[in-house]
């Protein structure tokens, strides 16, 4: 039995609704995703890029102004924290850690998905 088999077990027994709302926290997640340049920005600071400019150069295409605006609305969204030291610098919260776990994990899974695709031609 896969983890997905057990998955699939597990919502077998759920009420409709109840999947129904389980399924539009995923609608959620998924437009903390689609936001432009966030998963490289996540990917950035867990690369160890916790300054503003470690995470600019990080990502070469990104400019500054949009960077500090997706750096604002993620930590308003709570999943980026901004300390104040010296310098201030950007970490995941436990929020933005538990995200940027299902992130791997997908990214695991598009992978997968990639070499079945190419393995069956």
């Amino acid at each position: 039995m896969t983890t997905s088999d057990n998955f699939i077990d597990k919502i077998k027994g759920k009420d409709h609704a109840e999947l129904c709302r389980e399924v539009l926290a995923i609608g959620d997640m998924m437009d903390v995703l689609r936001a432009k340049w966030t998963v490289e920005i996540l990917t950035a600071i867990v690369c160890g890029n916790e300054h503003f400019g470690e995470i600019l150069n990080a990502i070469p295409a990104l400019s500054d102004k949009v960077l500090a605006d997706r750096l604002r609305q993620l930590t308003a969204d709570r999943i980026v924290s901004r300390c104040e030291l010296s310098t201030p610098h950007y970490s995941l919260t436990d929020h933005g850690r538990d995200l940027f776990a299902v992130v791997y994990r997908m990214a695991d899974w598009g992978l997968q998905h990639r070499r079945l695709l190419l393995g069956s031609h």
